[in-house]
């Protein structure tokens, strides 16, 4: 068994098992390129965490992902938890620790 070391200042998504959960995971790698992403599946939820207190996912990467048009809202409903901070848009969701960039819109925090 290999016991891998717990990520510094982890954040991102918590999600119900599913294909928008496993395109969402995808699409943290991809969109996150460069950062260590760890994908834990718990079997009823999915949890992304991704390394250095930030985390993007695009909606065109999860729509590429997934093989069809995807909305933001489409996440928030099989999103029941995330770590961090979360600044949303109709493309883009950033999960962050620290202040919110500048300009940012709605900002919520959650610890789990």
């Amino acid at each position: 068994m290999t016991v891998t070391d717990p990520i510094i200042d982890p954040v991102g998504p918590v999600l119900q098992t599913g294909d928008v959960a496993r395109a969402v995971a995808d699409a943290a790698v991809i969109d996150n390129a460069g950062r260590r992403v760890d994908i834990r599946d718990r079997g009823s939820y999915v949890r992304v965490e991704v390394e250095g207190g930030e985390c993007i996912l695009r909606r065109a990467t999860i729509a590429e992902e997934l093989g069809r048009p995807f909305r933001m809202s489409e996440l928030e409903l099989i999103m029941p938890s995330f770590v961090g901070r979360i600044d949303t848009s109709s493309d883009v969701f950033r999960f962050y620790l620290g202040a919110p960039a500048a300009g940012a819109t709605a900002v919520q925090e959650a610890r789990t």
